[in-house]
């Protein structure tokens, strides 16, 4: 990794994470010069092993990402990247407050129909073969789809999706995750709530909100073991990151980190270069950056883009995101449903509040807290526990971490502030986890929380998105990877095709910098140089 920039380039990128380094890779290969500017020093972006504990400095973690999502298969191929990732078996372990009655399922989506633990009865069994055959067919429909730039929701399936599933298809796309559900009639409130919260971790919707189905389509590719599966990144998330970081060095591309952009130059209506923060400039006339729309904004300067462009910016922002809370444990929790120390860790868990009934109701009270600007009293968790599948993440004392994703996080909280509520919050967050595993918090060694505002401040991401913008948002209803200023691309987590879908943004932005700059496509998929 270099530690000085070069004065010129004929392509800058800004920006080291997945996406910033496959578009860089890709050039790479094609021959042409690049250089990668990170302002973090280390590459990787959302997808980052740290060390934040102050309690426990040697135990790892996940302060971002926690979860690696969907790899097009078109996408792997062309990439020739031998990516750290193996299936995430088990896949998923949704716990009750009673003794031995859960849900845990296998690797890919069969594992969801033959899960364990008593939940899922042989009627829903039924209706999950009956949806997952119709998103089977879709994800296989939609193939050529995740790779070929954006377009409208309704164009897409009138160009790829079967004329029987058209209108499902569009449906799931712009309707509700429950609409779609109701379909094929899922009884249990707990299954569905389940489902649900697996879809819309990186959306400020709930079950029924207009848009609420479009992230189970990325999700059901996700968990496809030929297409990628429900990965685990051996070595941590950060190792994807690195994987990729390499080869595009050895395809020729420079890389410097903790070295911020503070300005993209534009003379006329045409990037020249940009401004790091120690003075320097670096000249380019073609400019990728992989960060999100406004803060892309800030570094051009609002002026510099037509008043629709920045309208359309402005209609992605949502009330709030995410929430993360990092823990450190003594020793993994043992839920009371399933007290055993076993596979169960290895899975995602959700947390889910209410009871298994009243589920799917107690989203909704959660999401319309957040939606107020109140925080939830019982807020669903998505957890991983990143030592449970790789112990090596443990530290000299074999502690344990977990990573906890609580959605629906408002940005602005009503009558208060997150710096006043960051204690009361945590204290929320290991109430819940206490009340499914009782013993939890005797077990905490320290507990980092990162809402909104930290996640703005420490990844460096608008209104602390981790996604950038909705997974309710797919397709054309993205950014595109051209602005209307020349030389200048995108290929951030707000650029199609879905939220969840890792590293295609990046292929997007290399194809239309490649193509404007009258390259052959076809170079991109020649192999690393030697």
């Amino acid at each position: 990794m270099d530690t000085m920039p070069p004065s010129d380039t004929e392509v800058i990128v800004v920006g080291g994470g997945v996406n910033g380094l496959v578009c860089a890779l890709l050039l790479a290969r094609s021959g042409l010069s690049v250089h990668v500017v990170e302002d973090r020093p280390a590459v990787g972006g959302v997808h980052r092993t740290e060390f934040p504990f102050a309690k426990a400095p040697r135990l790892a973690t996940f302060t971002g990402a926690h979860r690696v999502g969907f790899v097009p298969k078109a996408l792997a191929t062309m990439l020739a990247v031998p990516l750290p990732l193996a299936p995430r078996d088990p896949s998923v372990f949704v716990p009750t407050r009673t003794p031995g009655r859960y849900l845990l399922a296998g690797a890919g989506n069969e594992g969801l129909v033959r899960a364990r633990g008593g939940v899922v009865s042989e009627r829903d069994r039924h209706a999950l073969e009956a949806m997952f055959v119709e998103l089977d067919a879709l994800v296989s429909d939609l193939e050529p789809a995740w790779v070929a730039g954006p377009m409208a929701v309704e164009e897409i399936g009138d160009r790829w999706v079967r004329p029987a599933l058209r209108e499902a298809f569009v449906g799931l796309c712009r309707g509700s995750f429950a609409a779609y559900a109701a379909r094929f009639g899922i009884q249990s409130g707990l299954v569905k709530a389940a489902l649900a919260a697996d879809s819309l971790g990186g959306s400020f919707a709930s079950w029924d909100t207009p848009g609420s189905g479009a992230p189970l389509l990325v999700r059901h590719a996700a968990r496809d073991l030929a297409g990628g599966g429900d990965a685990v990144a051996s070595g941590g998330i950060g190792a994807l990151a690195r994987a990729l970081a390499d080869q595009a060095e050895l395809a020729g591309a420079s890389l410097v980190t903790s070295s911020a952009v503070t300005q993209i130059l534009v003379e006329g209506n045409a990037v020249t270069g940009v401004v790091l923060a120690d003075g320097r400039t670096i000249r380019s006339s073609a400019i990728v950056t992989s960060a999100d729309p406004w803060r892309v904004r800030a570094l051009v300067g609002a002026d510099r883009f037509p008043a629709e462009y920045g309208r359309r910016i402005d209609a992605l922002v949502r009330p709030g995101g995410i929430a993360k809370l990092n823990i450190a444990f003594s020793e993994l929790p043992r839920f009371a449903c399933l007290p055993d120390a076993g596979a169960h860790h290895r899975a995602t868990t959700f947390v889910l509040p209410g009871s298994e009934d009243d589920a799917v109701r107690a989203l909704g009270r959660a999401f319309a807290d957040a939606s107020a600007g109140r925080l939830p009293t019982e807020p669903p968790l998505e957890i991983v526990f990143p030592t449970a599948n790789e112990t090596s993440l443990c530290d000299p004392d074999g502690r344990h971490s977990a990573s906890i994703l609580v959605p629906w996080a408002p940005y602005d909280l009503a009558g208060t502030t997150w710096s006043s509520e960051e204690e009361r919050f945590t204290n929320v967050v290991l109430d819940m986890l206490e009340a499914f595993a009782p013993g939890t918090r005797a077990r905490v060694v320290d507990a980092v929380l990162y809402h909104p505002k930290k996640i703005e401040t420490h990844f460096g991401i608008t209104r602390g998105h981790l996604g950038h913008v909705d997974d309710t948002l797919v397709f054309g209803d993205r950014l595109a990877p051209t602005t209307p200023i020349r030389g200048l691309y995108t290929c951030g987590r707000a650029c199609g095709p879905a939220g969840g879908v890792l590293g295609v943004a990046g292929l997007n932005a290399s194809r239309r910098v490649l193509a404007d700059l009258e390259l052959a496509l076809e170079r991109t998929e020649v192999g690393v140089r030697s």
